[in-house]
């Protein structure tokens, strides 16, 4: 059934072959328009599963895109959330857009009236837009479910299939997933419960494209036999060629029609079909075009291959990149007026004086695993993401080569957090010393089972590397963005957690929770950051140190003295800032900005080690100063509450005005890093102008 009027139940458009197979081109068109003007995006899966996106959204789905809640609706759920741009050019494509104004968190943006229908998508991934790097269903009309954790879409499909069969309706339920994500365990307990259940009005899509992050899926964690593995569970399977059109119409036509239980279509597909430099190819995954709009990896020949010059010629790109420009600017706009405003401009580098380098702190992780990684005594588990957060640098100390013995020793998981727990688990309770590490949110929170009974519970010496932390992955979007790590794990017992403030103190915390023995965690980022420490700044595990703006220098890690909190005298400071991970430099910002607005001496309080807490560093700031802030790149109150349980409990002889800086209670947003740094209000800037309401309110 093609798209309807729901009021009069009649049909607004069909397609024939030769035009699905016309749109599905130029769907891939503007997917990679949208990725190469966000500059980042997934390339790879969405351009292989366009040809299924097509045939789905412009000629099977009973659907009204001007009612986008009409309950007798076919639905679609995006597992494989990070297909955001194929989901989103079908929903252009298919009118979603064409009523809906350009917008900046829900208010419309002046001057951009025209931008209207498929070329809103090339607003991807720009703050408050509403596209963003995975599926809000919150922001966009169209979308059933926000979605970017791989292995959970399939669930929320059984339960969508199980609620209109309690209503008597006869919608069908479709889950689009990726291959790799079928090592997620979760996929097979829903895929069990949904043959379990009977459910004919459920249809699951895989995307076999062969191809995921750190490789080929056979060489990353084996599926195969996925068709004998369905059928096993009692699901009916139809295996395809997810590129012919006839052939997923009528897959999807035999699906729906079946009787008695689940059908699966395992569509075989083309990683980044449809582009010469991305066809089967790993690298593309989610990365923008190398070469931007013009070169051999471009956007210009994206076009080119796909026959799209004229549908994006470009005239109408340079309509669509002077829209873009007026939608960055109106967030630029916003952003700004966020931010607290001084006598100058402090900002990071602003000026040849106070000068920082940049550096990821994931950087700093990797060296010291390359390091570690010569011990035999030492694992590594990879969990898809291996090179992004550096683990490769266990079995490639140099970047490049791969070492037999060290390799001998790293285990590929998949995308399988909670299992690759369990495993490091094991190996931990032989002797070995395994670390595992991927996204904050999938390594600290999906497991977090595994890490409180079979880790924790058993103190057992499994090292997490908690990586891109925070908002550091920010066009990725709030899926991706792990804000609650402190909170998960502080309330474990025998776990030490080091949140270091630079790549420097990530290298030295990393070798620190190695040399222990327990589980620990060291929490990291992906997005540059200032290098704020040296070589010779001391670092200690549960001791925290204290720093010291002492005068501008031509580098900003110059005019700061440290010193560990348990030699430091005291100064008579006006106010404490405890920190820890990025904020420590923004905090040292802050001491900046006091010292030179105001005259205000700041005692900057690097606690990098939340578990076990330096209580007594903590209580000599609040008894010195009477004034305490708090600072963390994370939901408010994971390093706050921590530090207030100790004022509360320090039986100190003084009042003491406290307050907690972090994101306010809430998720995550796309956007780029130091947009959102500057959005949820934890800039330097932003700690100053608290911490003089606070100190001129004593």
């Amino acid at each position: 059934m093609p798209i309807m009027d729901s009021s009069t139940g009649e049909v607004v458009r069909r397609f024939s072959l030769p035009e699905l197979k016309d749109k599905a081109q130029e769907m891939r068109a503007w997917a990679m328009t949208a990725i190469c003007a966000a500059n980042s995006g997934h390339p790879g899966g969405s351009l292989s599963i366009m040809d299924v996106a097509a045939a789905l959204y412009l000629e099977h789905l009973r659907h009204d895109p001007r009612h986008p809640d009409w309950p007798e609706r076919d639905r679609v759920f995006w597992s494989a959330g990070h297909k955001a741009p194929a989901l989103y050019v079908s929903l252009g494509m298919a009118g979603y857009f064409d009523e809906r104004p350009v917008t900046l968190f829900g208010q419309p943006v002046p001057g951009l009236e025209d931008l209207r229908g498929i070329e809103q998508v090339v607003l991807l991934r720009r703050l408050g837009s509403g596209f963003e790097g995975h599926p809000n269903r919150l922001r966009l009309p169209g979308i059933e479910l926000s979605s970017g954790s791989l292995g959970q879409g399939l669930g929320a499909a059984v339960g969508s299939a199980l609620a209109g069969r309690l209503a008597g309706k006869d919608y069908h339920v479709y889950c689009i997933m990726g291959d790799g994500e079928q090592q997620e365990g979760s996929i097979w307990e829903a895929v069990m419960a949904a043959a379990h259940h009977r459910l004919e009005n459920l249809i699951g899509i895989v995307d076999r494209n062969h191809l995921q992050i750190d490789g080929c899926t056979d060489e990353v964690m084996r599926v195969e036999p996925l068709a004998d593995k369905y059928r096993a569970f009692g699901w009916n399977v139809l295996e395809i060629d997810g590129h012919d059109m006839q052939a997923i119409l009528t897959a999807l036509r035999q699906a729906t029609e079946h009787e008695g239980g689940p059908t699966v279509i395992l569509a075989e597909t083309v990683k980044g079909c449809g582009v010469s430099y991305t066809a089967g190819v790993c690298g593309y995954h989610g990365v923008a075009p190398k070469d931007g709009i013009c070169g051999p990896e471009s956007l210009e020949t994206a076009l080119a291959d796909l026959g799209m010059t004229e549908v994006i010629s470009p005239g109408r790109r340079a309509r669509l990149w002077a829209a873009l420009e007026r939608y960055q600017q109106a967030v630029d706009d916003y952003v700004a007026a966020r931010l607290p405003r001084f006598s100058r401009d402090y900002w990071w580098n602003r000026d040849s004086r106070m000068a920082v380098n940049m550096d990821a702190t994931r950087n700093g992780f990797g060296r010291a695993i390359a390091e570690l990684g010569s011990d035999e005594h030492y694992a590594a588990l990879g969990s898809d993401i291996t090179e992004s957060i550096r683990m490769d640098c266990f079995y490639r100390p140099d970047g490049r080569t791969s070492h037999p013995d060290r390799r001998r020793r790293f285990f590929s998981m998949g995308i399988a957090e909670a299992n690759a727990t369990s495993v490091a688990a094991g190996l931990a309770k032989e002797g070995f010393v395994p670390f595992i590490g991927s996204y904050g949110v999938f390594i600290t929170g999906r497991n977090w089972d595994q890490l409180r009974t079979t880790v924790a519970y058993n103190q057992l010496n499994v090292k997490i590397a908690d990586a891109h932390g925070g908002v550091s992955v920010g066009p990725d979007g709030a899926t991706h963005q792990a804000l609650e790590e402190i909170f998960l794990v502080t309330a474990l017992p025998h776990f030490t957690m080091v949140v270091p403030c630079d790549a420097l103190e990530t290298e030295k915390a990393t070798r620190a929770i190695a040399e222990i023995t327990g589980p620990a965690v060291v929490r990291y980022a992906r997005e540059a950051t200032p290098v704020v420490t040296r070589p010779e700044t001391p670092f200690v595990l549960g001791q925290a140190n204290v720093i010291r703006f002492r005068g501008e220098a031509e580098s900003f890690a110059e005019a700061f003295e440290t010193i560990p909190a348990s030699e430091y005298p005291g100064e008579n400071e006006d106010l404490a800032i405890i920190a820890c991970g990025p904020m420590v430099p923004e905090a040292m910002r802050a001491a900046w900005i006091l010292k030179e607005e105001q005259g205000l001496e700041t005692r900057v309080v690097n606690l990098h080690t939340v578990a076990p807490l330096d209580v007594a560093a903590v209580a000599s700031a609040a008894a010195d100063t009477g004034v305490v802030l708090t600072a963390e790149e994370h939901q408010v109150g994971g390093l706050g509450n921590l530090v207030a349980a100790v004022l509360c409990e320090a039986n100190l002889d003084r009042v003491v005005r406290f307050r907690r800086i972090g994101v306010p209670h809430t998720f995550g947003e796309s956007g780029q890093p130091w947009e959102l740094i500057k959005y949820f209000g934890l800039t330097g800037e932003h700690l100053a102008q608290a911490a003089l309401e606070m100190v001129g309110s004593r």
